[in-house]
């Protein structure tokens, strides 16, 4: 286990610990009050099991220690990223609106873990199971807000490469179209598709996200091997923005985008 995240999960299960045994509590009758088994506590005290943001938040509630599982759980999860990556998750998940320009994979809150598994794989083939495991868990953990109630809008532009390029075979990319099918049909999500006969287009460049949060200016973000950046400077925000929308208007409406997907997804059959 790499030695960060050993300390991020041994300060998240120190003080579980020492809040559970000021009340006497054994972990069984913690594990009753928020709704986890007696094991799964103890697991989290050992730094074996990486915890939750619910599980954070019920913590919170019930040992009336407003935020403070939930900060534990947040260098967690900057801990579970690589560095380049770290800023951007309290960013994602402070935002209302996400909006995203993708030319190389599935975008992550969209992706099974089997996708994800295979392309951690084909990204990291040296590394063991459990680096993977990790990789895999942390995509799971980004995907909660989309579970909240009033979970943010998404609006994504994909690339028909994307769709076509297999990732950890047929049966996998199947049900990683499947996924994408029904996210597209929920509401607050739009997705559109940028075919291959869209010539010229405008994100050449690479991969980019637009987030937009209460009372902050929008934020950008853009990647390139190993690294990445947020973009606040205005005028870069502003140049972003038009390239967004020139690929929304280049791409397939959000209607005909879902039948193509669908029309690619009958061809794994």
């Amino acid at each position: 286990m790499e030695p960060a995240e050993s300390n991020g999960r041994t300060r998240f299960g120190a003080e579980l610990r020492a809040q559970r045994t000021a009340r006497h509590w054994t972990q069984v009758e913690l594990g009753n009050e928020i709704g986890y088994s007696g094991s799964f506590i103890s697991d989290l005290e050992r730094g074996d099991r990486a915890a939750s943001e619910d599980l954070a938040r019920r913590c919170d509630d019930t040992f009336a220690v407003p935020g403070t599982f939930l900060r534990l759980w947040d260098d967690l999860q900057r801990e579970a990223f690589p560095t380049w990556f770290a800023p951007v998750v309290p960013v994602e998940r402070e935002a209302v609106k996400i909006h995203r320009w993708e030319l190389g994979a599935v975008p992550g809150l969209l992706q099974t873990e089997d996708y994800t598994r295979a392309l951690a794989r084909a990204r990291k083939p040296q590394d063991n199971e459990e680096a993977i495991e990790r990789i895999v868990q942390s995509r799971v953990d980004r995907q909660s807000i989309l579970d909240r109630p009033r979970p943010p809008l998404l609006w994504y532009v994909i690339h028909e490469s994307v769709l076509r390029h297999v990732i950890g075979g047929r049966e996998i990319m199947a049900s990683q179209l499947d996924k994408i099918i029904k996210a597209a049909e929920s509401p607050g999500i739009v997705i559109q598709v940028l075919p291959y006969t869209a010539h010229d287009h405008a994100g050449v460049e690479g991969l980019l996200y637009l987030y937009e949060r209460p009372g902050q200016p929008l934020t950008g973000y853009s990647e390139c091997f190993g690294g990445a950046r947020l973009i606040d400077d205005g005028a870069e925000v502003s140049d972003l923005t038009t390239v967004i929308g020139m690929l929304r208007a280049a791409a397939l409406p959000p209607r005909d985008s879902g039948a193509f997907i669908r029309q690619i997804r009958r061809e794994h059959d």
